[in-house]
């Protein structure tokens, strides 16, 4: 799956439900589209927050972004809207799911556990 950058159809649902940024003196604050676009980066490439690329933000402010908008429920809001408008994310083929065979312990002496979901 290619990771596809937020277009600004997305990015107009997004940024009403994003926390406000808070004035600051020293250095200028960090993009949130550009944060937000870090969160999905490393949300569909399964990757480490290590693996962020840099023009995103630094992996900790990225990291802190994605917590912060997990712990104000900010997803759950966003993931609504954007069901609500009908927004086509693209992203997700649930045609051929599999699962992890530590995830489905197989009994002693069966054959190893296997789950595929069918159309």
């Amino acid at each position: 799956m290619a990771f596809r950058e937020v277009d600004d159809d997305l990015w107009e649902i997004v940024r009403k439900y994003l926390p406000p940024t808070k004035p600051h003196i020293d250095r200028p604050r960090c993009d949130p589209r550009r944060l937000f676009g870090g969160i999905l980066y490393i949300l569909s490439a399964g990757c480490n927050w290590r693996d962020v690329p840099a023009n995103y933000g630094i992996k900790s402010t990225v990291h802190r972004y994605h917590l912060e908008l997990s712990e104000k429920g900010m997803y759950q809001a966003i993931f609504l809207e954007l069901f609500r408008s009908g927004y086509e994310i693209r992203k997700i083929d649930l045609s051929h799911c599999a699962t992890d065979t530590k995830d489905i312990p197989a009994k002693k002496g069966d054959r190893p556990a296997m789950m595929a979901i069918k159309r």
